[in-house]
């Protein structure tokens, strides 16, 4: 019964973090203009490495970032300034995926930092020194399922859209997607700051 307690307390963590819902607008920003079956693939590619890169991190996050002193802050910053990059792409009316290869956009911004971002490697570290590797693992693989589910069916409603409203749609999630970096960006100095001001 403790360890049932667990894995549904580890799989809610990280399924609030991972946001997959919340990301379906999100990818669909970077895929569109894709046809379908490569946009498949560009999720499942994303979500595969999404999937490997928080379990590097849930087996061995501490010592990596320690050894690259590297903190979680840093990548909050990282990320930050990447995703407004492809913001203001989106708002000047290019697509995503006409500035970089599918291959390049499965890894970046989907799979990290959107997928795989400073807050899912946190609760990554947390929960393995929380419940154990086993659950940890098990609540992963869950949600990564989760997330590709989400993410290769998240087209559907946008597309009944149409061209138009597709079109403004992008817009309106190119803006939400640059507040969006400025807030990792500000977390990620507002902490860095926190940390001389103790």
């Amino acid at each position: 019964m403790l360890l049932y307690n667990e894995l549904i307390t580890s799989i809610l963590m990280l399924f609030v973090v991972l946001d997959a819902p919340g990301n379906a607008p999100l990818f669909y920003f970077f895929t569109r203009g894709i046809d379908v079956s490569k946009r498949k693939y560009i999720i499942r590619r994303s979500v595969l490495i999404a999937f490997f890169i928080l379990l590097l991190f849930g087996l061995i996050g501490d010592l990596l970032l320690k050894y690259f002193h590297i903190t979680l802050d840093d990548f909050r910053i990282a990320g930050g300034i990447i995703l407004f990059i492809y913001a203001v792409l989106g708002i000047l009316g290019h697509s995503p995926a006409e500035e970089a290869s599918s291959e390049d956009i499965a890894v970046v911004p989907l799979a990290t930092p959107l997928l795989a971002g400073p807050g899912a490697v946190t609760v990554m570290i947390y929960l393995k020194y929380s419940y154990g590797l086993l659950v940890t693992c098990i609540s992963l693989i869950t949600n990564m399922f989760i997330a590709w589910i989400t993410l290769e069916n998240g087209d559907k409603l946008l597309n009944l859209l149409g061209r138009s409203g597709s079109m403004v749609l992008s817009k309106i999630f190119a803006i939400l997607l640059a507040g969006y970096s400025i807030a990792l960006i500000r977390e990620g100095i507002l902490a860095w700051i926190n940390t001389f001001n103790p």
